[in-house]
């Protein structure tokens, strides 16, 4: 059996200086040496929800009141990942109702969501 003999990881004085180290050195050779680090994602909305309990409907029915309000936000000209997050959608299940229900998500000859006027 291989034994793995990772070389000692030499000290950086910047993240710039790591990067290019490994840019010219392969990574594999100092695995064992790099330390343990937990990294904590919080990956949703400004209002601290994360986007897993945003889609708190995937494999529900649609709603009729959901329905109604896909078709009022797409007359809104609101963008589809955002009436997704409204919705609790994927803006891929958005997109396949808006499909089969003749809803249109395309934009109007008007200005976009939250977008001023110059």
């Amino acid at each position: 059996m291989k034994r793995n003999r990772s070389k000692n990881l030499p000290a950086f004085r910047s993240v710039d200086e790591l990067v290019g180290f490994f840019e010219t050195h392969d990574l594999g050779e100092y695995w064992e040496k790099l330390p343990t680090v937990e990294v904590v994602v919080n990956v949703g909305s400004s209002k601290g929800t994360s986007s897993k309990t945003k889609t708190t409907n995937t494999g529900k029915r649609w709603t009729a009141t959901q329905l109604r309000q896909l078709s009022e936000l797409a007359r809104k000209n609101m963008p589809t990942r955002v009436i997704g997050l409204k919705l609790g959608r994927t803006e891929n299940a958005v997109r396949t109702k808006a499909s089969e229900k003749g809803v249109s998500l395309k934009s109007r000859n008007q200005s976009s969501f939250h977008r001023q006027k110059k």
